[in-house]
């Protein structure tokens, strides 16, 4: 298993990769050995490598929920018991509806962004999440609009 808390010795080479990755992770290797000036071997042989030590996590199609049937969409805060927390993280691991889960410092030790197709989606997501055990505290909000979506990380 990688540990996710040790920060990786990136070179040039490793940084370029992945800023290109991030703005279309569709691209050929080919194009994209062509882009870096580097023999497609070396690409392919060097996203093994940060596949393999969980810096690249997956390869994804962002999607907008509104279009795809997920017109709600709401952050979940909860202060759960420090003894339960791990429960609580796996059992929202499992809904299907999280798209984020975040441990937390302050207040509320758990963040939760979920999307619901309607508002008795939305009641029923709130329900099972102030029903998980160890939650003492939730609050819920619902989001009013998107602003800004930005899955790339300022490399």
């Amino acid at each position: 298993m990688v540990d996710d808390n040790i920060p990786e010795n990136l070179d040039e080479l490793d940084l370029r990769i992945l800023k290109i990755l991030q703005l279309n992770s569709r691209i050929p290797f080919s194009d994209l050995a062509r882009k870096l000036g580097v023999p497609e071997a070396t690409v392919r042989y060097r996203i093994k490598r940060l596949i393999a030590k969980g810096i690249i996590r997956g390869f994804y199609t962002l999607l907008n929920p509104r279009k795809v049937g997920f017109p709600f969409s709401l952050i979940i805060l909860a202060d759960v018991d420090p003894d339960e927390l791990d429960h609580a993280f796996s059992e929202l691991k499992k809904m299907p509806e999280a798209t984020h889960v975040f441990k937390l410092t302050g207040k509320y030790n758990i963040v939760a962004i979920f999307h619901a197709k309607d508002m008795g989606h939305v009641n029923r997501i709130d329900g099972a999440v102030r029903s998980l055990k160890g939650v003492k505290t939730a609050e819920t909000l619902l989001v009013t609009g998107l602003i800004h979506i930005n899955p790339e990380l300022p490399i």
